[in-house]
């Protein structure tokens, strides 16, 4: 068993400087017509840094009905999943893919691919 020690570079930080996004949780309907529903689930912005997409995620969004739209990458958080969806710009993205690690540096991080989410029912906020 290999025990990694990460040397923590005060240079080499991350920034996430490059937007900001408000989180919301999918709530399904228990209805006979289902339907979902959006509750935020704070108030507080998440700062996130944009990543490219890459050529492979680029051509096989051509093949796809869901659409690949956005990458970030944001410090680490395991209670973002696949039923929470984003806010950014004015528009919304549902998580299509949410990957956990550690950086080089030892650093905890999440990169988020994110798909389009149109027309979102918001509920009211019990925040």
């Amino acid at each position: 068993m290999t025990i990694q020690h990460y040397k923590l570079n005060i240079t080499n930080l991350p920034n996430y400087n490059d937007g900001s996004f408000l989180l919301f949780k999918i709530i399904s309907s228990n209805t006979t017509f289902p339907y979902e529903k959006l509750e935020k689930v704070q108030d507080d912005d998440f700062f996130f840094e944009e990543l490219s997409l890459s050529d492979s995620i680029m051509f096989e969004n051509e093949k796809r009905t869901k659409k690949i739209k956005r990458k970030i990458r944001i410090p680490q958080d395991r209670d973002i999943t696949s039923r929470n969806v984003l806010f950014i710009d004015d528009e919304y993205y549902k998580v299509f893919n949410i990957y956990h690690f550690k950086n080089k540096d030892g650093i905890s991080q999440s990169d988020i691919t994110l798909e389009e989410y149109n027309n979102p029912i918001l509920e009211e906020s019990r925040i």
